[in-house]
């Protein structure tokens, strides 16, 4: 009797689990690639990319830039190297001599109560021309129609900040095994149409793309209002809703991609740093409660079928273990379904959908240690320590 009612609450969380992440799914909205009819046209747009330690991103950044559509008299390029210690400012000097719309300055000293990525495009901005500021993050790779479709989208729409989330490349094994799970876990945290509902309080924005009405962006203080922020995306949005300004977030796949952590280390790093922002559940009890939901949703589509099928053959009360097998097994064919879908929008190999369990688990911990090291007020990233 007991196997049974777990086994039917099981089936209710499920299916609770995948008509959120479902809304979330069919609900989104993409932005298309588009052309101007007149070129002549469009503002002159400033984009300012803060980089540390970028030397594997920054070329392929910049490239994916120079060849844009949007005009070449209309936007320059800042790259704001953040007292970089590999080859990153070497590279963007050598692409500059060849592109003299690229050019490279350099971050002022980190003073205390900033991060570093924030001084950095506090920098940028003092060299920015135009009445466009577009943020990019170093490790993101741009269709050529990326400006053109954002600029024109946002003053067709009378968009004060606007952010695009880009397609997540992932390549190496820890990406493949660890990262689907984390996605999951904040597309389950999120409401995207809210975001784009002035009459709503919630905020949202990747700092991988942001793109500002300059005068707004000054209007709320810029990077200077949010300075000690580790999340200054989400900072920053939340700023401008606050203010009554027009924010909106939309998927970009299309036009923009991205890989942002390459290896175990740094997706532990990387996460761990700004999970609790992203969800918005800063308590311990929210932690506990997400790492508990995450080890469910990897290990109880494998443990609870095996569990009540072992009940079964032993012959514990059978017309009603049968039903709770029916229940179990359908939730975990739900979920591989789901799961499917997944990897097969990552685009990465099939084989893939049997590391939700080990990738769920990992979110579990990251879950805990995101809240652990909020708590102590003490975040680490690329070689800084930010309290």
């Amino acid at each position: 009797m007991i196997l049974f009612f777990i086994n039917a609450a099981w089936w209710i969380f499920i299916l609770y689990f995948l008509y959120v992440i479902g809304k979330l799914y069919f609900k989104r909205e993409h932005l298309a690639a588009g052309r101007t009819a007149d070129v002549s046209r469009l503002p002159f747009i400033s984009v300012i990319i803060p980089a540390r330690n970028e030397e594997a991103n920054i070329e392929r950044c910049l490239q994916s830039l120079i060849g844009q559509t949007y005009p070449a008299d209309k936007f320059k390029i800042i790259v704001v190297d953040d007292h970089s210690a590999d080859l990153t400012a070497a590279i963007v000097r050598k692409i500059s001599a060849k592109h003299p719309r690229v050019r490279l300055t350099q971050a002022d000293e980190l003073l205390p109560g900033w991060t570093g990525k924030n001084n950095a495009c506090a920098k940028g901005v003092k060299l920015a021309q135009g009445p466009w500021l577009c943020f990019l993050d170093a490790d993101i790779s741009a269709a050529p129609e990326l400006l053109e479709t954002a600029v024109n989208f946002a003053a067709g729409k009378s968009i004060d900040m606007l952010s695009i989330n880009p397609f997540q490349e992932l390549v190496s094994l820890s990406e493949r095994l660890f990262l689907p799970a984390v996605f999951i876990a904040i597309a389950s945290s999120m409401n995207f149409s809210r975001v784009n509902d002035p009459s709503r309080p919630e905020a949202l924005a990747n700092g991988q793309f942001i793109l500002f009405k300059r005068t707004v962006y000054e209007a709320i203080g810029g990077h200077q209002r949010v300075g000690n922020e580790i999340m200054e995306d989400i900072a920053l949005a939340r700023v401008v809703k606050g203010a009554g300004f027009r924010l909106y977030w939309i998927f970009g796949e299309a036009l923009i991609r991205t890989r942002m952590y390459q290896n175990l280390a740094q997706i532990w790093e990387g996460f761990s740093k700004n999970l609790t922002e992203i969800m918005r559940k800063p308590s311990m009890m929210n932690a506990l409660f997400n790492a508990l939901k995450f080890l469910a949703l990897g290990w109880l589509p494998i443990v609870l079928p095996l569990v009540t099928f072992g009940h079964l053959i032993a012959g514990d009360d059978r017309p009603l273990i049968f039903w709770a097998l029916i229940l179990s097994a359908g939730g975990t064919a739900a979920l591989f379904l789901f799961f499917s879908v997944t990897v097969t929008a990552l685009k990465i190999p099939f084989r893939y959908v049997c590391a939700f369990p080990i990738g769920f688990t990992f979110q579990a911990g990251l879950a805990v240690n995101s809240w652990w090291k909020s708590k102590r007020g003490t975040r680490k990233w690329k070689g800084r320590t930010y309290g």
